[in-house]
């Protein structure tokens, strides 16, 4: 059997035990929303990067990088700057503030945090965040589609319909726990793949020399951070340009959710090094991934 083909069977079955085995710890809704805050560190470290990249971290990066080349550093940096304030400013005021309140929600904390009777602090919030996230979540379901379509052959729509079956099945049967510790294998795999791959492709290219030959007869711009730009293009357009993606992850509502949900506010300490550690490898990865597709 194709071996890509048996690993991803592979991935399936273990996302159907987790969903069936947190089944059983899912009996209330702050289970079913929250896992009942009692997620550790690493749990809630590996799922909100997980869930915080998706297909972005495998599909869109490499494809910037292998576009600008390498360039595209800078919206890793962005990413990582975004990612490192949300959780050192946010997750354990967060964290302490939903479980005083007794919100299992953000627009449940809005709605308490602000003493608001009128409820429209709660419809709003609820109303933007469904509005949004129609168009997030299915970007996610066309990576899916596009990745199932180029690694097997499946039409993009049938990809896309397997990835939202599997994702439904899990979230529903377990809840939060399931969510969580599916996002721990996936985070494991992502980061594993950015080690790997690169290194690999590097290798084969004939490590740092070769990659650099090869990309610099396409453009030496390429092989530069800069792009070859300088002045306001650099600094505004580039830079500036591209670290302000990393603003996005300090208020997104499925990342947030990942802090809600750590047993105890003071593990988050432990969190954010496990998780900074993350990005970097992941990020790194990425970047040299879609240099590597350029050489």
């Amino acid at each position: 059997m194709d071996p890509v083909l048996l690993g991803f069977i592979g991935y399936l079955i273990v996302v159907v035990v987790v969903g069936l085995v947190a089944f059983r710890f899912t009996k209330t809704l702050a289970d079913f929303l929250l896992a009942g805050r009692r997620l550790g560190a690493w749990v809630v470290a590996f799922s909100e990067r997980a869930s915080g990249e998706s297909a972005w971290l495998l599909i869109g990066l490499p494809g910037l990088a292998l576009a600008t080349g390498f360039s595209a550093i800078w919206s890793a940096i962005g990413c990582a700057a975004g990612i490192f304030a949300s959780w050192t400013l946010v997750a354990k005021r967060l964290r302490v503030q939903t479980e005083k309140l007794g919100a299992l929600t953000l627009p449940d904390y809005f709605e308490a945090r602000y003493q608001d009777t009128t409820h429209l602090l709660r419809i709003v919030s609820m109303a933007v965040i469904v509005f949004f996230f129609t168009f997030y979540v299915s970007a996610q379901f066309l990576a899916a589609g596009k990745v199932l379509n180029t690694t097997f052959g499946i039409t993009p729509i049938h990809g896309m319909i397997i990835g939202a079956v599997i994702i439904l099945f899990y979230t529903i049967m377990g809840g939060f726990f399931a969510v969580a510790w599916t996002d721990l294998v996936q985070g494991i795999l992502m980061a594993g793949a950015m080690i790997l791959l690169p290194l690999a492709a590097w290798i084969e290219l004939g490590g740092v020399a070769g990659v650099a030959e090869r990309v610099g007869d396409i453009d030496p711009n390429l092989l530069l951070v800069t792009g070859g730009k300088s002045g306001h293009a650099l600094v505004m357009g580039l830079i500036v340009g591209s670290c302000g993606i990393g603003l996005g992850y300090v208020g997104q509502p499925h990342l947030l959710t990942r802090f809600m949900a750590i047993r105890d506010p003071r593990e988050l300490r432990k969190g954010t090094l496990i998780a900074m550690s993350w990005v970097v490898v992941a990020f790194w990865g990425a970047v040299l991934v879609g240099i590597a597709g350029l050489a």
